[in-house]
Formats: C-alpha cells, structure tokens, sequence
C-alpha cells in the first residue's frame, strides 16, 4: 500500500472521531438544557387594586421665614462702670430678671442732694408762707401794698423752686433705677459685648441682645388667587380660625402645626402676594429666627375622583397609561388624563372609572392581550 493511501486512511480516521466526540457533547448538552416551554407557557404573577373615589386635596407650599416675636437690644441708659453681668450666654432669661449692674454711688449721691435741694424748698416755701400770712392777719394800714406785693412773689418763687427741686430729685431717682438693667421680655439671651469694669453709656449701643423663641413666627406670602380660594373655604368664614403645617428643612414634619396671625392689608404690587404670619409654639426651640422652613397650606377641595396608585401609571410619548384586567384577568392598555397627586395616589379625571382592577406590582411583566395570574 502507497503511503498516499495510508495518509488518507488515516485522515478519514482522525475525522470520523471527531465527528462522534462533537456529537456526544451535543447529547450531553440536550440533557442538561431546561424544558424552556414550560416556562414559556406559565402567566406572570401580578398584583391588582381595585379603583375607588376619593379627594385627593394636596396642600399648596409655601417658603416661610423663621422670626423672632420679639427681638430686643438691650442698651445703658446711664453712664457709668459696669460692675455686674448677671447672666449666661445663650441661655434663657425671664422678664424681670437681672442682666447688668452699673455702679450706683454717684447716682445715690445725687439722690442725696436732690433731697436735700427739696427739703431746702420746702422750708424757703414755709417760711415764705408765714410771712404772707402774718402781713394779711395785720392791720392794713400796718402794711404797704409793696411788701404785700414782695411776699406774695417770695411764695409763688417758693413754690416754683420747690416744684424744680422736685423734678431733679425725680430725675435723680429715674437714673439711679436705670442703673439696674432688667430683662423685658422672656427669651433666650445671646453673647454679652461688654465685660464687667467696662464703662457704658448710651452711646456704647447694645450691650446684648435678647430673642423670643416660644411662641415664634413665621412669614410667607400667598399669591392673590391662593388667598381668595382659601379664603373662600376658611373656618367660620375667618381666615385667622385656620391653621398651617410645617416642614423643618430636614424634610421632618413639625409637630405643632401655626396658627393663622396676622394677613396684610394690602397686595404686593410687584409680586400680587399677600404677607402671612403664622404663630407657632416652640418649646423645643427646634424653629429658630433667621431659618428658613415650608409651609403647607391645605389644598382646595374638590369632587371625588378616581385614584390609581402612582406605582401603577406608566408613560410613553403619547402619555400615561395603566394595565387593566379584564374579567377573565386579560392585560389592557388603558390611557388616562391625571389631575392632583398627593404623594401616594393620583386623581384620575378621564379614562379610568370606579371598579376597575389596576396592575399594582409586576407591571414590567405583561402586554397588552397577555393573560396573567394574581398573586395570593
């Protein structure tokens, strides 16, 4: 036999095992492969809600503006050294209670005085009275008309001195009062600008500041059309019965909600909104001046709708749509028109009514014409 032969022989050899090894790995692989029309024919689970009528009233935000009620600079009005702070920093203060102490000597001194200038009226006064009285008890042909005339001036000038020294010793007592800086309000109480043997006057300007946390304000503005509708709805047709919701600008409700306080007279020409002012209890002092936090204002009322779940609406180009079930539990395509959402549901105005079953859950699942099972 030639080697030609052989060579081919072998070849034809080589190729029909490799033809048997590629077959015997196409078997395996049949058995190992799942029965794919099994899963093929097998519904998709979903979840359904019935829709129901409801109103859906979403509140109106606003921006608010955190405001202390009272906002007081406490000032001297006296001059003088200081020789007491009697307060922590950043702490609360009562009305009545004693923040500084300027030194008080010189003003009981002329307290001092001032009374004795009184007392020194009043015996000029006194004296000047008796004499007066002696020459009108006297024969009048004992007494010129002149020194009448001089007595009687003495005990009107008597009188006025008297008056004056008064008034002074007033004066006197006023300041040394004002030596004494009280609270006027209750608060929290900031940083103090001057420190003890620090001479004050007047025209130091403020020596601390003290802010009103509890109740507190806030201002927000309502444009002219939300005002007239709300008004429109308001409590016992005043608009002050009502109230308003807070949100903290953690994204936290707050837990009192404000009460309607103050409405401005007039709109703003340049923004036709309305000031608001709303007073809120804040025991807590988690609202602080200066912050700013969301108001909401309880939307208008409106008639019952349909409302679907907002995990059930699903858009395209031509709008929104949800999967229906037929009653053999059959997926339509159903287009809709949404109104007012309020977070969890939306207002359904046109293509959709009360009773139909809405796909909830395993919406990604069907089509149109698809035939599904609910889940238990």
């Amino acid at each position: 036999m030639s080697n030609t032969k052989k060579e081919n022989i072998v070849v034809w050899i080589l190729a029909a095992i490799c033809l048997l090894t590629l077959g015997w790995f196409a078997r395996q692989l049949t058995f190992k492969l799942p029965d794919m029309s099994k899963h093929a024919a097998a519904a998709p689970l979903v979840s359904v809600k019935t829709v129901e009528e409801s109103v859906v009233n979403p509140p109106k935000r606003y921006v608010g503006h955190v405001q202390a009620v009272q906002d007081v600079e406490i000032k001297a009005r006296v001059s003088g050294y200081l020789a007491q702070v009697n307060f922590k920093e950043g702490g609360s203060v009562k009305e009545g209670d004693l923040l500084f102490k300027i030194d008080e000597e010189d003003y009981k001194a002329r307290v001092g005085l001032c009374k004795a200038q009184v007392a020194k009226a009043e015996a000029s006064l006194d004296r000047c009275n008796k004499m007066l009285h002696r020459l009108e008890s006297a024969d009048a042909r004992s007494v010129s008309l002149l020194d009448l005339d001089n007595t009687r001036a003495d005990v009107a000038t008597a009188k006025a001195a008297l008056t004056e020294a008064q008034a002074n010793l007033a004066l006197a007592e006023i300041d040394l009062k004002h030596t004494s800086i009280y609270s006027p309000v209750n608060g929290q109480i900031g940083q103090k600008l001057v420190s003890k043997g620090d001479f004050v006057s007047a025209a130091n300007g403020v020596l601390a500041k003290i802010v009103q946390r509890d109740p507190i304000r806030i201002v927000f503005s309502m444009t002219d059309r939300d005002f007239l509708d709300y008004k429109a709805r308001a409590v016992g047709g005043d608009i002050l019965n009502n109230s308003a919701a807070i949100v903290l600008p953690d994204g936290s409700d707050y837990k009192v909600r404000g009460q309607w306080e103050f409405i401005g007279n007039e709109m703003s020409a340049d923004t036709a909104s309305l000031p608001i002012w709303l007073n809120v209890a804040n025991p807590d002092g988690l609202l602080i001046p200066n912050t700013y936090v969301t108001v909401k204002v309880d939307g208008s009322f409106t008639a019952k709708t349909p409302v679907v779940d907002i995990a059930a609406v699903t858009r395209n180009v031509q709008g929104a749509y949800v999967y229906t079930l037929t009653p053999s539990n059959t997926v339509e395509m159903c287009r809709v028109e949404l109104g007012a959402s309020d977070q969890a549901v939306f207002a359904v105005t046109k293509g959709l009514s009360a009773g139909a079953r809405v796909i909830t859950e395993g919406i990604q699942l069907v089509r149109p014409g698809m035939a599904v099972e609910l889940k238990k």
